[in-house]
């Protein structure tokens, strides 16, 4: 483990974090208070309608908080320009997000290719993560269902 993986220092911490959407009865999310360290494999789970995607959202300012605060890697997000952010932290993406006239291993190597990664490069990342997932190495060339 390194050392930056030992310390107190959470990768990403939500304090009280609230979001009200305009017309809504109640918040989306309700003072969601969360430590996650660098390395830790964390899931959201609940039914429809309870916060999670909001949540994953705000913590890359898909969507911005109503209230309380967000920091990763000891950076408050919203001092950060979005693109900057989003492109220095993992996201997966989900459902519509995908680009269906792309190939598994294309929608991967979508954020490596814009931050103009050379070819072999990008290549081991998409087995890298395919891997990770256990996903099987030929769904690489299939496009998403």
């Amino acid at each position: 483990m390194s050392d930056t993986a030992m310390s107190d220092t959470p990768m990403i911490s939500l304090e009280a974090v609230t979001k009200v959407f305009p017309g809504s009865a109640g918040p989306a999310v309700d003072r969601l208070s969360l430590d996650i360290a660098e390395g830790e494999v964390v899931v959201l789970v609940g039914p429809s309608g309870c916060g999670k995607t909001t949540t994953l959202k705000m913590i890359n300012r898909l969507i911005d908080p109503t209230a309380g605060s967000i920091t990763v890697a000891g950076r408050d997000v919203m001092s950060l320009p979005a693109p900057e952010l989003r492109r220095s932290i993992g996201y997966v993406i989900q459902q519509i997000g995908l680009f269906p006239h792309r190939t598994i291993g294309d929608n991967i190597a979508t954020v490596p290719r814009l931050l103009g990664w050379e070819a072999h490069r990008v290549e081991a990342r998409i087995d890298e993560l395919i891997g990770l997932v256990d996903l099987d190495p030929a769904m690489r060339h299939r496009y998403p269902a």
